[in-house]
């Protein structure tokens, strides 16, 4: 072989293994930055909205919960909802739905999940994990004497949902369960999560996938939240935005789908994947009153 061939050969070795080198360093990073969000803190207080709030901490794990405790009004009989909040969120995110719902009596517990807000220092999951968060919450709930101990919901949002769910299935004695903007798998919708939230491209996403399964003690092939509610028995409601891109509405329809009985689907109109509130407080609020109305009367 000539010279050139040599040479040919060297720059195809050096730049492939450049390549190796920057693919595994993008997949770490990516990794890293779906396994340790960046903290945020709220950006309003329960006060802010007319209600009166007590700030709780919870043990889980090693580390403590911070949340807010509104406790709820006689007009509900003790009826009180555990609130969720989604992937590099805190308890503010859902506040404006508490004080909707608030507004007709509903008590309120409102978390930071591990890892977010100002609760302890934990490697984020997806859902396994964190739904520990959510039976911490739920078992502090029923040490207080304001709450009915059967009228307990939970309500999360994307990655909030897949906790509550997985939860749910550990809580025989819950009361109803509102899925908002959840994906039916987190290893499916990979793909769709890391343009948005690591910058990565979707074709990364198996890669990706496999180094946060290896970081984490909880399987995330696990958090498959369709096949979650299909063994539940208790009363659903999933709401979706119809243009959610970080979270597609297919993802919510197969939730919905797979769920049993009684259970009820609301897709929001022009609503993407951090406002389906707010596109629609107005319809929102009757969605949800009115399904707490049936199920949590």
């Amino acid at each position: 072989m000539n010279l050139i061939g040599w040479l040919l050969i060297g720059l195809l070795v050096v730049g492939g293994g450049t390549a190796v080198y920057f693919g595994n360093r993008w997949v770490g990073q990516s990794a890293d930055a779906l396994l340790y969000p960046r903290r945020t803190q709220p950006s309003q207080t329960p006060a802010d909205l007319g209600m009166t709030a007590e700030t709780v901490r919870i043990p889980v794990d090693g580390i403590e919960l911070v949340a807010w405790f509104i406790p709820p009004t006689e007009a509900v009989n003790g009826a009180t909802l555990i609130y969720v909040h989604g992937f590099g969120g805190n308890r503010g995110a859902l506040l404006e739905q508490v004080a909707a719902m608030h507004q007709v009596g509903y008590g309120a517990l409102v978390l930071d999940m591990r890892n977010h807000g100002e609760s302890g220092d934990a490697i984020t999951t997806w859902g396994p994990a964190e739904a520990n968060d959510v039976i911490a919450a739920y078992n502090y709930l029923l040490t207080r004497s304001e709450v009915d101990p059967s009228r307990i919901g939970l309500v999360g949002k994307s990655m909030g949902g897949a906790a509550v769910a997985l939860a749910a299935a550990q809580l025989p004695d819950l009361a109803v369960l509102v899925l908002e903007s959840t994906y039916s798998s987190f290893e499916e919708n990979l793909p769709n999560i890391l343009p948005g939230i690591a910058r990565a491209p979707g074709f990364l996403a198996p890669y990706v996938f496999n180094r946060m399964d290896a970081s984490t003690t909880e399987p995330l092939t696990d958090i498959l939240v369709a096949d979650t509610v299909a063994r539940l028995n208790m009363p659903l409601l999933v709401v979706h935005g119809e243009r959610d891109q970080l979270v597609p509405t297919e993802q919510g329809r197969a939730i919905f789908a797979a769920a049993n009985e009684p259970k009820q689907l609301y897709t929001v109109p022009g609503a993407g994947h951090l406002n389906i509130f707010t596109v629609d407080p107005a319809t929102f609020t009757t969605q949800m009153r009115a399904f707490l109305a049936e199920y949590l009367p």
